[in-house]
């Protein structure tokens, strides 16, 4: 009931904007929607002519919608999720159109959508999960990236673009924050000319949420307190023909790491399915800590380091344009859990059940090349490159003392250590070229070659005692054909076929020899789809409508096995069928709607008769919704010398499986977030109220056992000044 009160709301506002015939000149007009112009192809356009399937969001989107972590980000748009992975709050799990990574707090786990900071590639999704700031734009590339983005853009790509100082540029923001659970967030930027040609900025976050929001009956405290730290420098120099642009940043999260909480379910008669107790779903009765509740006795914790430097310089000659970005980066992650989340064995005793350690490490380097420009007076744009990627990481496991699952009667047997180091280098080259067949339509080709080694070497302590040292190769050519055709100066529309490829890789999560010896297979996708870009109403009701089918070949996904090992099998291959729309209106001057619908229908095709999916009957895809929707609004009016403005804006995700055997499924939920600010007419000052999780809704959204699932915080409030100069 409410994804069709979503949906009526959405087709409504879209049906009583969609009124106008006659358009102006140019693609938009005075006091209506902005003009977004994206660097999705790697060359500045506008949004509503690039071939892509993007959601933009500007620095005004991003405070609107109080996106504040990268994780955020997936309220914004359709069909992607990312959700707390079982290791802690700087990583998350990912999932988009079909693809899905589910163990990012391993050093051997590589992302399906690609993230992009200024352009450099981040490899590990451990500290992927930042503190925003300063971030003036991000875009969301939805479907296979295969040819100008490569490396484990499978699925898409997310890119962040923070904001560069230029000679001409000056500004000063600072804020300050008093949050829910004792939560205080300082921030600041300060940026501008330090001489005719060079620019400099500073930017920095300081957040400390010193109360926890989950009963811990073991410890009889509130534990999940976050502290974090966010620092960026940049240098920019702009010539005549030379631009160059250095940076610096630091990150530091500290954290008491992940936290299942306890779930309970009334069982039914023999032969009841999860399905049917599910319904059944509670917590165990603590007054004030039913559905926020945990029970081991061990100090879980998390902590995160990360730090990167790169340097982006471009070089115009005449109608070519040379680019190099050269970046390295270095990450240290530690967590500790326990993933059952305890045992209580009597009236004031608890046991952990499944307590592990993890402490990994990585640094990563990449250089980019590309020579982009145009050609035949101006009817090809032409882009081709050079990518070089390295990594080495290692990560060690320490389960020594700790106990998995108590049996009665049986004493418990402690779990062995376990290392594993990798070593990966990629290299790559790329073309894409569109040529202006008339004013209107235009044809889309491009190539990648990508070739990945990886060496890998784990050992597995006494008392199993097993080492391995595996050395592979992936390779693969990802095409995409396209064809676009502006029918006007307001609507635009495209088809595409492109494909995806992900590498394979090693199982870092399997303590069973012979899995640990086995290289999984890489995954594939051929993506077909279609799009409609289109501005109404004089340029004030935007609609950006996608379709597409992928079809999926050995996925790669996560299974549970006996003994707490979580391998990774190519399972086989599935069709995924989609629908996306994107709504942005600005009825009356002082309001704006927004709003995006996702669909997507799966199955699998054929299943690998040795899979954990094929041996438990699974019918889906994990991390798939067949919905996802989200709507909201943003009003402001002028009061005295301020402005009011009230926003707002819900989520919905419907019922998804959590794992590859798909005997664990997340309930469809909401969440309604929302400010009030004060504004002054000069956009200096402003005051705001913002909330989340409104309706204080109890969403679980994942977990790697059914009775200790992962749920998002409760009902929030923060106190916000800010001033801007």
């Amino acid at each position: 009931m409410r994804l069709l009160a979503l949906s009526s709301v959405l087709l409504l506002s879209t049906t009583a904007l969609h009124v106008a015939q006659a358009q102006p000149e140019g693609r938009s007009a005075g006091g209506a929607l902005e003009e977004v112009v994206v660097t999705a192809q790697r060359r500045e356009q506008f949004l509503q002519l690039t071939p892509v399937a993007v959601t933009a969001l500007s620095e005004t989107q991003i405070e609107d919608l109080l996106i504040t972590t990268t994780q955020d980000v997936a309220k914004a748009v359709p069909n992607l999720q990312l959700i707390p992975v079982t290791a802690n709050p700087s990583a998350f799990q990912v999932g988009l159109r079909g693809g899905s990574e589910q163990t990012g707090g391993l050093i051997v786990s590589e992302p399906v959508v690609s993230i992009y900071v200024d352009d450099v590639y981040r490899a590990r999704l451990q500290g992927a999960n930042a503190q925003l700031t300063d971030v003036e734009r991000i875009e969301v590339l939805r479907g296979p990236q295969g040819t100008l983005y490569g490396r484990n853009a499978y699925s898409g790509a997310i890119k962040l673009v923070t904001r560069t100082p230029g000679p001409d540029d000056r500004w000063f923001n600072a804020g300050i924050g008093f949050g829910s659970f004792g939560d205080t967030t300082v921030r600041g930027s300060i940026g501008g000319p330090l001489n005719e040609q060079l620019g400099g900025s500073i930017a920095f976050l300081y957040r400390d949420q010193s109360d926890g929001w989950i009963y811990n009956r073991a410890l009889d405290r509130r534990i999940g307190e976050e502290e974090n730290l966010a620092f960026r420098t940049k240098l920019a120099w702009q010539g005549d023909t030379w631009s160059v642009v250095g940076s610096f940043d630091f990150g530091d999260d500290r954290n008491d790491g992940y936290i299942p909480v306890m779930i309970n379910y009334v069982d039914g008669p023999p032969g009841t399915t999860y399905e049917s107790r599910r319904s059944t779903r509670q917590t165990a009765p603590v007054a004030g800590f039913d559905e926020y509740l945990n029970q081991t006795p061990i100090e879980s914790r998390g902590e995160t380091k990360t730090w990167g430097l790169s340097l982006d310089l471009s070089r115009e000659f005449g109608d070519v344009t040379f680019r190099s970005i050269t970046a390295y980066r270095e990450i240290d992650d530690y967590f500790r859990w326990d993933l059952t989340g305890g045992f209580q064995v009597g009236p004031d005793t608890f046991l952990p059940g499944f307590d592990r350690q993890s402490d990994a490490s990585a640094d990563q380097y990449s250089q980019e090349f590309q020579l982009l420009g145009t050609a035949l007076d101006g009817r090809v744009d032409w882009i081709g490159g050079l990518f070089l990627f390295g990594e080495s990481g290692e990560q060690v496991f320490t389960d020594a003392g700790i106990f998995f699952i108590p049996v009665t009667g049986s004493p418990f047997v402690p779990l062995p250590l376990f290392e594993q180091r990798i070593d990966t280098r990629s290299i790559a080259v790329f073309s894409q070229a569109s040529y202006r067949l008339n004013d209107r339509l235009s044809v889309t080709g491009g190539l990648r070659y990508t070739r990945d080694k990886k060496e890998f070497v784990a050992t597995i302590a006494p008392p199993t005692s097993v080492a391995v040292d595996l050395d592979e190769t992936f390779d693969a050519w990802t095409p995409k054909l396209g064809l676009e055709y502006e029918f006007n100066n307001q609507l635009f529309g495209y088809v595409s076929v492109s494909r995806g490829f992900k590498a394979g890789g090693f199982n870092g999560l399997d303590r069973n020899p012979a899995v640990l010896a086995t290289a999984y297979r890489p995954q594939f996708s051929w993506s077909y789809e279609a799009g409609l870009k289109a501005d109404w109403a004089d340029g004030r009701l935007r609609t950006n409508a996608t379709v597409f089918l992928n079809r999926l070949s050995d996925l790669q996904q996560v299974a549970s096995a006996p003994g707490g090992a979580f391998p990774v099998q190519n399972v086989g291959d599935a069709r995924l069928l989609g629908v996306e729309l994107e709504v942005s209106a600005v009825p009356v001057d002082g309001l704006r709607l927004f709003a995006n619908l996702g669909y997507m229908n799966d199955d699998y095709r054929s299943l690998n008769p040795g899979a954990a999916a094929f041996t438990a009957g699974a019918v889906g895809l994990p991390l798939v919704s067949d919905w996802t929707a989200q709507i909201g609004g943003v009003y402001e009016q002028p009061v005295g010398e301020w402005s009011l403005r009230i926003g707002g804006d819900y989520r919905y995700v419907d019922d998804y499986f959590v794992n590859v055997q798909n005997n664990l499924e997340i309930d469809g939920y909401g969440r309604l977030d929302g400010f009030i600010a004060l504004r002054s007419r000069d956009e200096t000052w402003e005051l705001a109220l913002e909330g989340r999780n409104l309706t204080n809704d109890a969403s679980y959204v994942s977990g790697a056992l059914i009775d200790a699932l992962t749920i998002l915080k409760p009902r929030t409030y923060m106190l916000s000044l800010r001033y801007r100069r």
